[in-house]
């Protein structure tokens, strides 16, 4: 993932690794060259089609400069998984959300835009904006009522502790 060559990260990605000793993912190890992944407090292997969870947006952010990429937008995120079919019509005409294992890291801030409206415990949403980076996509653990492709979380971009991973987009484009 590119976790010990510095050129992956920002430079505010590799402070926050160097201060904390980051080698790898939370919840991740190598042992005898496999990787493990903790699930319930218990290790076993990485399947290798598992999607990354538990990144920081610091690692999601890392390992789409290795690979060449860049974190989406969040606007470019909504407009692909709408595209990619990310909803559809359930019993009874409900729109259900079905893309995504995690949340996903994009390379926005959490700002409004035109038609966003904060959440009504104002206190949640208001006081946040541009100190955090906004997740979108639903994981399992996600309310059926928040799980749709407009919801937008956020957190500060060295949290690990969520199920959050990343989809990435080609620089440029």
């Amino acid at each position: 993932m590119g976790h010990g060559d510095p050129r992956c990260w920002s430079p505010a990605g590799w402070h926050w690794r160097e201060a904390n000793a980051v080698v790898a993912p939370r919840f991740l190890r190598r042992v005898n060259g496999q990787w493990q992944q903790r699930v319930f407090g218990q290790w076993q292997a990485l399947p290798l089609a598992a999607p990354a969870v538990h990144l920081a947006w610091f690692e999601a952010d890392a390992c789409c400069r290795r690979a060449g990429c860049r974190l989406p937008s969040e606007a470019e995120w909504e407009a692909v998984a709408i595209e990619a079919g990310a909803v559809e019509l359930a019993a009874g005409d409900e729109r259900r959300f079905h893309w995504g294992a995690v949340g996903e890291w994009t390379a926005s801030r959490f700002v409004p835009y035109a038609g966003f409206r904060a959440h009504p415990y104002r206190g949640y949403s208001a006081p946040w904006s541009a100190s955090r980076f906004v997740l979108r996509g639903a994981r399992h653990t996600t309310a059926p009522e928040m799980a749709h492709p407009r919801y937008r979380n956020f957190f500060t971009p060295e949290r690990d502790d969520i199920f959050s991973g990343c989809r990435s987009c080609a620089v440029g484009g």
